[in-house]
């Protein structure tokens, strides 16, 4: 090959060499300037240096952890690392529970909370009832009632004179709302004032206070203190005719109970004192009538159990034991007062507020005299007081009850009493009851031959204006009819009234 020809390449060898090494300054120039620009090139935070800081950096390194070798230092690939460990290892964040409002419950097969519970306000059973107010721990429901009326035989005798007549009437209740124990007080009063007819004005009044205190879980006591005022009513048992007043009759009790529970046995023991006080009658014909003779105390002793089968039925048997002692020893008709009584009664309970509640209890009874002369009085008991609703707008009351009384104003032992009510109310709206009543009652004057029937019919209707004033109108029918001659009557009764009520 020509001597130039090699001088030639050479040449162009070396051109060649010169352009890639220009190339690759230039290529280490941009990419020094490119690291500077975004940041990795290496320095001191701060404008510290190496020695200001005390710490020693690697060759060619800043805190950026670039090293000349073109990777990253061991600290930082160490810290890196264990970030990333963490990361995998940890698990993700459990969702917070939703929260839980009162009543709701977590249903731990497919973990959701139940609806919360719809409470609803409870269906007033009595939408036009009294509300009442609050004394203290008790609650108390007071009204007032004003009657306007008619009698066509306020005498009570063979076609006896008619009067209209003003009643007025007012009662309280206040009931205790303790956590234990309780309390109940029930006033009761009338008074009935006649324009037509003289010396029938009469009041009437009832106090009774109830109550128990638990003694233990199982042991109760029970109390019953109670105060009546009465009078000797024309038509009735030992009425008293002729007298300027009605005369009064006081009736003054109190009963002290222990109730023990075995489960769902309960046995009562009892105990009662109860006070009769006669107040003298001044007849028209100037005399005074002596009723002081009939004054007495009854004490009686009464032993009580039962046993719940189910809610709401309860079967019970009742014993009892009572004597009566008189103020005086012998009265006006020359008798010798004194008698002892015993009875048993066996029975259920029921407590079923929406069908059937109250009780029925059948029995005997029988009452001995301390005068030899004086026959025993003795008799089929019956003990019944019951509410039935066969439907949400019919309600039917049922009592009865048998009863032996002293006789205060005939020659007889005692006064045999039976006597029955039914009462039907029916809601034809929630403010307007309509009320269908009949009584029937006998009386056996034991001694004597006198018999008497009573009867009593009739119906009311109650229209509630709001839930504090209501209207009532009444009417009813009385008959007396007796096997002694003079004493039969009838009677007929109506009635208007306004009752305000809280």
């Amino acid at each position: 090959m020509a001597p130039g020809y090699i001088r030639r390449g050479t040449c162009g060898a070396g051109i060649l060499l010169a352009l890639a090494s220009s190339a690759i300054c230039a290529f280490a120039a941009g990419e020094s300037d490119a690291l500077r620009d975004s940041g990795l090139r290496p320095s001191l935070s701060s404008g510290q240096s190496v020695a200001q800081t005390g710490d020693r950096a690697p060759s060619a390194a800043g805190n950026t952890g670039y090293v000349s070798s073109g990777g990253l230092s061991g600290h930082s690939k160490k810290k890196n690392t264990a970030k990333k460990q963490s990361a995998k290892a940890a698990p993700d964040p459990l969702p917070e529970p939703p929260a839980v409002l009162p009543g709701q419950k977590m249903n731990p097969r497919i973990g959701t909370l139940t609806p919360p519970p719809v409470h609803r306000k409870p269906i007033d059973q009595d939408p036009f009832g009294p509300v009442g107010f609050h004394a203290g721990a008790f609650l108390v429901k007071p009204s007032v009632e004003i009657y306007e009326g008619y009698d066509s035989n306020p005498y009570r005798v063979p076609n006896g004179p008619s009067s209209a007549f003003t009643e007025l009437r007012g009662q309280l209740s206040a009931k205790s709302e303790w956590s234990r124990h309780e309390m109940q007080l029930d006033l009761r009063g009338s008074y009935i004032a006649y324009s037509g007819v003289d010396h029938l004005n009469r009041p009437s009044g009832d106090a009774t206070l109830r109550g128990k205190i638990d003694i233990s879980q199982n042991l109760r006591l029970e109390y019953i203190e109670r105060a009546q005022l009465s009078t000797l009513v024309p038509g009735l048992p030992g009425s008293v005719s002729g007298a300027k007043q009605l005369p009064y009759v006081y009736t003054l009790s109190s009963s002290t109970g222990l109730v023990k529970q075995f489960n769902r046995l309960e046995v009562g023991l009892y105990g009662e004192v109860l006070r009769n006080i006669y107040e003298d009658a001044d007849l028209l014909s100037g005399s005074t009538l002596n009723l002081s003779d009939f004054n007495y105390n009854d004490y009686t002793v009464r032993l009580r159990g039962s046993y719940e089968v189910t809610p709401g039925l309860k079967p019970f048997v009742e014993v009892a034991a009572d004597t009566r002692r008189f103020d005086t020893a012998i009265n006006m008709y020359g008798i010798e007062q004194g008698s002892d009584g015993y009875k048993a009664e066996a029975g259920v309970e029921f407590d079923r507020p929406d069908l059937i509640k109250g009780r029925f209890g059948l029995g005997y009874m029988t009452r001995s005299y301390v005068d030899p002369t004086l026959p025993d009085i003795s008799g089929l008991l019956i003990d019944s007081s019951l509410i039935w609703k066969p439907s949400a707008l019919t309600q039917v009351k049922l009592d009865l009850n048998s009863t032996i009384n002293e006789s205060v104003t005939t020659g007889a032992a005692g006064i045999f009493t039976r006597e029955g009510r039914v009462t039907v109310d029916h809601w034809f709206r929630r403010w307007l009851v309509g009320s269908v009543f009949a009584s029937y009652a006998t009386d056996q004057y034991r001694g004597t031959t006198r018999v008497d029937d009573r009867w009593t019919y009739g119906a009311a209707l109650t229209y509630s204006i709001n839930r504090m004033l209501a209207l009532r109108g009444e009417v009813r029918h009385e008959e007396l009819s007796s096997n002694t001659p003079g004493v039969d009557y009838r009677a007929d009764v109506a009635m208007l009234g306004l009752r305000l009520q809280r």
